[in-house]
């Protein structure tokens, strides 16, 4: 693999600096796909899919995924994937709307606690993939 989940998110936070609009509006979409790539395989391997039988989006199912979980802070996994999902579309697509620099501040908190949720699912202590997430070696 060419890039990892923590690049996504080092560059959302150098994009949070960038001092522009548009810069914020990356920030927030990179950090959303920076959890989204970290989460994904977490959850393909520990969440069993409730919606299996349906024909749902990628992004939706994972978070569904976490959400319908029984593990502990998987529901938590599931809340922050949403909240940043929803936050990476208004960026992304309604450009009439303003994205700032607390959307962006916002963005990279949820990145955070999302991967302190990450990495306290079972097995994944150690896991290079939360670390990484976490932004650690």
């Amino acid at each position: 693999m060419s890039v990892a989940s923590a690049d996504f998110l080092a560059f959302a936070t150098h994009c949070a600096g960038g001092g522009d609009e548009i810069s914020y509006r990356n920030c927030v979409s990179r950090a959303y796909y920076g959890v989204f790539h970290a989460a994904r395989p977490v959850g393909e391997a520990l969440c069993p899919d409730p919606n299996a039988h349906l024909s749902i989006p990628t992004h939706e199912r994972l978070h569904e995924r976490f959400k319908a979980s029984t593990i502990k802070g998987a529901k938590s996994i599931g809340y922050v994937l949403k909240a940043m999902k929803d936050a990476r579309h208004r960026a992304d697509y309604d450009i009439g709307d303003l994205v700032t620099a607390s959307d962006a501040t916002q963005s990279l908190a949820n990145a955070k606690a999302f991967t302190v949720y990450l990495a306290s699912l079972p097995g994944q202590q150690g896991n290079t993939g939360a670390q990484a997430a976490a932004g650690k070696p």
